[in-house]
């Protein structure tokens, strides 16, 4: 009983879920993680969406969405289900990381939520095809710069 929280369940699993304030989850699981007791969890598809969905319905922000994905995404005992590995991995990536990619907003977010449910309704790999990221900064530039004559 000592490797469960006060709510019965396994602190990993709190934090994939997002069950919880997330400074006491991320506390929870290095906690067990030190002690030895963080059992292996699987990343599905439907923790994204309900991460997402907590943001969209203004239950958290998207710096709060954030820090949930580094947290999950830099977590040795946790797999991503192997049927969405791509584009789970491409999520946790891209929202743990927005200086590297496009910051997150609730447009972000939005787009995200899309792209996890047709993920569902179209099976494996098409529901990357639907994601469509605005291009970076820099490709704005040179977009505008005009070429050179020949």
């Amino acid at each position: 009983m000592a490797d469960m929280d006060i709510h019965g369940s396994r602190p990993l699993e709190d934090l994939v879920h997002w069950n919880g304030d997330l400074s006491e989850l991320t506390r929870n699981t290095r906690s067990a993680r030190h002690r030895g007791a963080t059992p292996m969890v699987t990343f599905r598809r439907d923790h994204a969406v309900a991460a997402v969905e907590k943001v969209l319905a203004g239950l958290a922000n998207p710096s709060q969405l954030v820090d949930w994905a580094q947290a999950a995404h830099f977590e040795d005992q946790m797999d991503v289900e192997e049927e969405h590995q791509d584009l789970l991995t491409q999520f946790l990536v891209e929202i743990s990381t927005p200086e590297l990619f496009v910051p997150v907003t609730r447009e972000v977010c939005r787009r995200w939520l899309h792209v996890l449910q047709a993920s569902t309704a179209f099976g494996r790999g098409s529901a990357q095809d639907a994601l469509v990221r605005p291009p970076a900064r820099q490709d704005h530039a040179v977009a505008r710069t005009p070429l050179p004559p020949r």
